[in-house]
């Protein structure tokens, strides 16, 4: 028979086992009374030869390999049982944990499906992103098309694939509507290891200049446009004024850094930029070939850069080339946060760990001489440890069950809460990897909690606590039970303290100057009419027909153009001089630039501080002109009142452009992100002045700011409707109003303040109840203490203080513990959170008191009472 048949059928075993030393105890017993015995006498002499029934019944147990089985069970059992006596112990214990357990885990499912599980492609380790580094600049993200096209003829090691992002509108079939897409060259598929759901990907023919026109589309995009994405390949769709067949239709659940609706070869782009080797615009990803390491990937690019900058000196001097897995690149930004806040309700978790061991160890010592009398009876100490860690695992599974389900139910509403971008976030689920993690951290957490009373076990002094019936707190009880709450309190300090540092940085930042007037303005980026894209002069007059369509709108005060919003996602750096000399590539520094028109500053309420702002004479043809921040006059120039002086921009021509007017510094990087950015310096050009061969790019990047009188959102519909055109194809996408914009830039830290807010509240209350349930516990095991004391002339006053005191000096122990921990938990958080307030004394100053109000609160319940002691009946009950 099997062993599993053995466990399972143990009750019919045992009855064999019953009915076998019968027969044997029966048959020795009529042996004797053939020879001579008398019934009594045979019985007590087979009953001494067979042994011990219980005994022989134990070595047959023993023998069947089912034993410990057995008794694990048999220990399940008498815990439940146990527990059916206790419900209030039980539903408390089940409660903290499923809290801890429950945000430990959710946080855990979050971690496990963006930093931890590899990426949804085939062989996802030999993933790699490549960046490029200069001394100024540092590392960048970006490459020129000419360098990508340089570094995919030579290298060798590493297959590369470029993109970039892009959008329009298509315009048939269907309604006119903007979407979001991305032009990405022919390998990118093949190295992604994406396959279309229908049709075919990119061919590298068709990634070059006059190729025939072919696109990629979404699933989402074929089941809106054609209803069926087998009935998409090989029809048209109409993407900027330009017709595409659809060779293929990709996967439902595919995304490139964010969802796109339509894909097009980069190869066929026309934007003039696509040969500037200076424009560092795109993207570069690979693939490591078979066998080969990151190391040696690493090494033939270096080679490869010091050729691009041994033949391209004027743009790539300086310039090396590095290799990232791609993993590591796509969870860059929100890496350090996640594992912050792992750690942060691991604290959670630990707090209630200790609590419940706290409640445990007061259940163990009212336990003593039960323990004592299983001891006495033969019980080992083994025995009974394991009777103790049984019932701390059943709870420990309790709590981890509900704990899951409640981490099931919260991660998504998590997820949605979460500001701005999560990387990967359609991935995040419970799998089989939280599961374990849930299961394994409920039995840890089970272990734990039930390690120190199952150490108690007291062997060494039954008769002492058999003889005392429990009445006093055992040896070595109160320093635990201290040690419990001060780990408690100084846990809780670090997170009331962190959560301190957050609001307060929170505050300060909400309270600067952005630079602008952020009150009752609307910016949107904005699509025009592709039918006007190919002539400069149309470009032109339609952006001036915007204008004036937006400016009758009702309720628009005043409206204007923008490259580049503050606060929104955009860049463009352009290098700049002082000194007609020019300076070793790569050396200039760096301006933000944005491209705007003349009525600018009034709708963003940009302060001009010296000079004038754009005006109508400033257009093609006329005199070059720039406005500079306060920052870049600074910079470039040691004072503020520049006006007259000249710049060198590269990228603006070889002639010197003058400057007119100095404004106010904006923080266009957001409230937190702005101080720490490496690229401070502003300046505006005018629109009007943009040459004509870059305004279709500049086109598919502008935006419209509004200042409106009233709310900026209740004039959407009508200006939607205002600025679509003749042909109905223009469109307003990415509304957004400045004060949106203001608050998001804070997003993070006001995410991070919340949710510390929400831990440290619920340490402090775990904190609370650990001291008030020790108090109350060693104050009840002291009654007869407390009498003696009251009996000997002691009064409420006395009692009360020496309760308070002994409260306070546990909680005073723990801060002083939590106050290391927090200062370092303070300089870790300035690494991790932008704009971060450094450790202050003011937070502490906050955060003790209140810790000691809390304390002292929980402990006067325990020590009114204690005050109220009879001290007759306390020593009637001794």
């Amino acid at each position: 028979m099997s062993w599993w048949s053995r466990l399972w059928r143990r009750t019919r075993m045992e009855e064999q086992l019953e009915r076998e030393l019968r027969f044997h105890l029966d048959q020795r017993e009529s042996e004797l009374i053939a020879r001579g015995r008398s019934p009594e006498q045979a019985r007590r002499e087979a009953r001494l030869a067979l042994g011990g029934p219980e005994q022989v019944k134990e070595r047959c147990r023993d023998a069947r390999g089912t034993r410990w089985a057995e008794d694990f069970l048999q220990d399940i059992s008498y815990a439940l049982r146990s527990f059916r006596q206790k419900p209030g112990f039980v539903a408390t214990t089940l409660l903290i944990l499923a809290l801890g357990i429950g945000v430990t885990t959710a946080m855990f499912a979050v971690v496990n499906s963006v930093l931890l599980r590899p990426l949804p492609f085939p062989e996802p380790d030999r993933m790699v992103i490549l960046h490029g580094f200069t001394n100024d600049l540092g590392e960048f993200w970006g490459f020129s098309y000419p360098d990508f096209a340089d570094l995919h003829h030579e290298i060798r090691s590493v297959t590369i694939a470029a993109w970039t992002y892009s959008s329009g509108t298509i315009s048939a079939p269907g309604e006119p509507a903007h979407v979001e897409g991305r032009q990405i060259s022919a390998e990118l598929f093949p190295i992604l290891g994406v396959v279309p759901a229908y049709g075919r990907g990119f061919r590298s023919y068709e990634d070059q200049a006059g190729a025939t026109p072919v696109a990629i589309i979404s699933y989402g995009l074929s089941q809106r446009r054609f209803a069926s994405d087998r009935a998409a390949v090989g029809k048209q769709v109409v993407f900027d004024g330009k017709p595409y067949e659809v060779i293929g239709v990709a996967p439902p659940d595919f995304q490139l850094s964010g969802e796109a609706d339509i894909f097009t070869p980069l190869g066929q782009s026309t934007d003039p930029q696509m040969q500037n080797r200076e424009a560092r615009r795109y993207q570069v990803i690979g693939r490591l070939a078979p066998g080969v390491s990151p190391n040696q990937a690493q090494a033939e690019l270096a080679l490869a850069g010091r050729h691009l900058a041994a033949e391209y000196p004027k743009s790539n001097a300086g310039l090396s080339v590095r290799i990232h897995p791609l993993l590591q690149e796509l969870v860059s930004d929100v890496r350090g946060t996640l594992w912050m806040l792992l750690a942060a309700v691991g604290l959670v978790l630990l707090i209630a760990c200790v609590n419940i061991a706290s409640l445990f160890l007061t259940r163990a010592v009212s336990r003593e001489r039960e323990l004592a009398m299983r001891a006495a009876l033969g019980a080992s100490r083994g025995r009974l440890v394991r009777q103790c860690m049984t019932e701390s695992a059943v709870l420990g599974l309790g709590g981890g069950m509900l704990g899951i389900f409640a981490a099931a139910v919260s991660v998504h509403p998590f997820v949605a809460l979460w500001p701005g971008y999560l990387p990967r976030a359609e991935e995040i689920h419970i799998d089989w990897r939280v599961l374990c993690f849930g299961t394994g951290i409920s039995l840890v957490c089970g272990l734990l909690f039930g390690l120190t009373p199952a150490l108690r076990v007291p062997l060494h002094r039954l008769e002492e606590v058999l003889r005392s019936g429990g009445r006093t707190v055992g040896a070595g009880s109160r320093p635990l039970h201290s040690a419990f709450v001060i780990s408690e309190i100084a846990l809780a300090s670090v997170l009331l303290v962190s959560a301190g540092m957050l609001g307060r940085t929170l505050l300060a930042l909400s309270s600067l100057n952005p630079g602008f007037n952020a009150q009752n303005v609307l910016a949107a980026r904005f699509a025009l009419s592709p039918n006007v894209l190919d002539n400069p002069s149309q470009i032109r007059s339609a952006w001036r027909d915007v204008l004036d369509r937006a400016r009758r709108v009702r309720g628009v005060e005043s409206a204007a153009l923008a490259d580049i919003i503050p606060m929104r996602e955009g860049v463009n750096a352009l290098p700049y001089r002082a000194t007609p000399n020019p300076l070793p590539p790569n050396q200039e520094p760096l301006a933000l630039a944005s491209s705007v028109s003349p009525n600018y500053l009034d709708v963003m309420g940009i302060p001009l501080l010296e000079g004038r702002f754009f005006n109508e004479y400033d257009r093609e043809g006329s005199k070059p002109v720039v406005v500079i921040d306060e920052n870049m006059a600074r910079h470039a120039f040691g004072r503020k009142n520049v006006v007259g002086e000249h710049l060198w921009i590269r990228a603006l021509g070889a002639a010197p452009v003058e400057i007119v007017g100095v404004v106010g510094h904006v923080r266009y990087w957001g409230l937190a992100g702005d101080d720490s950015s490496r690229m401070r310096d502003q300046m505006y050009c005018p629109f009007a002045q943009i040459p004509g061969r870059l305004l279709h790019f500049f086109s598919s990047v502008m935006s419209i700011a509004i200042r409106t009188r009233g709310s900026p959102l209740e004039i959407v519909e009508p200006l939607q409707r205002a600025v679509r055109g003749s042909l109905g194809d223009q469109t307003l996408y990415e509304v957004r109003t400045m004060e949106q914009l203001v608050s998001a830039s804070l997003g993070r830290q006001r995410f991070l303040s919340l949710l510390f807010a929400i831990f440290a509240g619920v340490a402090l209350f775990l904190a609370t109840v650990g001291v008030y349930g020790v108090l109350a516990y060693l104050t009840g095991r002291r009654t007869a203490e407390i009498g003696v004391r009251m009996a000997l002339g002691a009064n409420v006053h006395d009692i009360l203080r020496l309760v308070l005191w002994q409260g306070l000096k546990m909680t005073i122990a723990g801060v002083s513990v939590g106050i290391a921990g927090a200062v370092a938990a303070g300089q870790s958080l300035q690494h991790l959170v932008q704009g971060m307030q450094p450790v202050s004394g003011a937070t502490f100053a906050i955060v003790i008191p209140l810790l000691l109000l809390a304390a002292l609160l929980a402990s006067f319940v325990p020590a009114r009472r204690a005050s109220l002691i009879e001290p007759v009946q306390a020593l009637r009950q001794e």
